[in-house]
C-alpha cells in the first residue's frame, strides 16, 4: 500500500511538472515587451521613427498582449513616416480602447487634427490609392485595362462538365413499373462534356484584367507625393476604362 501511494505521489508531480511546463512554453514573454516599448519610446525622443517602427511591429507579430498606450505611439511614429491611413487606423484604435481616460487622450485628439486634411489629401488625389501609395501602370496589362487570357470558366481547357448529368453523361428515369433506367443525357449527347459557353471552345477570352480589375494601375510600395508627374488623371482606383476589344 505504501509503494502505491508513493507511486501516485509521484505521478502527480510529475503530471504538475509537466503542466507548468506546458504552461510556461505558450506564456506571452510580457517582459520582452517592454523591452520592445522601452525602445521604440527611446527611438521615438531620438526621431529614429523607422527604428521605431521595428520595434512596434515586433510587439504585434509577438501575439503577446498589447500595452493600452502603444496604438497611440504607434501612430505617432506612423505619422512622421508619412503613412497616414495606418496611422488614423491605429489612432482609432487607441481612443475606441482608452477614450478620454488614456494617458494620450489630449495628444491623441491633436494628432488627429494634424491627420484629417492628410487624409482628406490622399482622397482627392487622382494619383495614389485610398491608403496614399503612388499608383503604377498594372503589371500584367501594362495599363491597357484588358487582355487576352485563360478563359475562367473553363480554365483555359475549352470545355466543361454537364451539369444535368454531373458529366457522367447518363440520366436516369424511373419506368412504370417504378425501376430505375439509364438513358444517354440528350444535353450532352452522352458525353458528359460541353463546349464552354464563354470562350465557346476558343479556351481565352478577352476581358477585364484580373490582376488590376480592369482599372490599368495597382498600387507601389511608394507612398505619394500627390505631384503630378505623369498624366495619371484618369487611372483612380474605381474607375473603369471602356471595354473595347478592337
Amino acid at each position: 500500500m505504501l509503494r502505491i501511494l508513493s507511486l501516485k505521489f509521484i505521478l502527480l508531480i510529475f503530471f504538475i511538472g509537466i503542466s507548468t511546463f506546458g504552461y510556461a512554453q505558450v506564456k506571452p514573454n510580457l517582459g520582452n515587451t517592454s523591452r520592445l516599448l522601452s525602445q521604440a519610446m527611446g527611438a521615438m525622443e531620438r526621431e529614429e521613427f523607422n527604428k521605431a517602427n521595428e520595434y512596434f511591429r515586433q510587439i504585434i507579430q509577438s501575439n503577446a498582449p498589447i500595452p493600452p498606450e502603444m496604438p497611440y505611439l504607434f501612430a505617432e511614429t506612423l505619422f512622421h513616416l508619412g503613412q497616414f491611413d495606418n496611422s488614423l487606423n491605429f489612432l482609432n484604435k487607441y481612443l475606441d480602447l482608452n477614450g478620454f481616460k488614456g494617458e494620450h487622450y489630449e495628444q491623441a485628439k491633436e494628432l488627429q487634427a494634424k491627420l484629417a486634411p492628410k487624409i482628406e489629401e490622399i482622397k482627392a488625389c487622382q494619383l495614389c490609392d485610398r491608403k496614399g501609395y503612388r499608383l503604377v501602370d498594372c503589371s500584367t496589362c501594362n495599363g491597357t485595362t484588358h487582355l487576352e487570357q485563360d478563359c475562367r470558366i473553363c480554365r483555359g481547357n475549352g470545355i466543361v462538365g454537364c451539369s444535368r448529368c454531373a458529366g457522367k453523361g447518363l440520366v436516369t428515369k424511373k419506368n412504370v413499373f417504378n425501376i430505375v433506367e439509364y438513358y444517354d443525357c440528350e444535353r450532352c449527347d452522352g458525353n458528359g462534356r460541353l463546349t464552354c459557353p464563354k470562350c465557346e471552345g476558343d479556351k481565352i477570352e478577352y476581358g477585364e484584367c484580373r490582376t488590376c480589375q480592369g482599372t490599368g494601375h495597382i498600387p507601389s510600395e511608394k507612398l505619394c507625393d500627390h505631384q503630378d508627374q505623369t498624366d495619371l488623371s484618369d487611372k483612380r482606383t474605381s474607375f473603369r476604362m471602356p471595354f473595347s476589344p478592337h
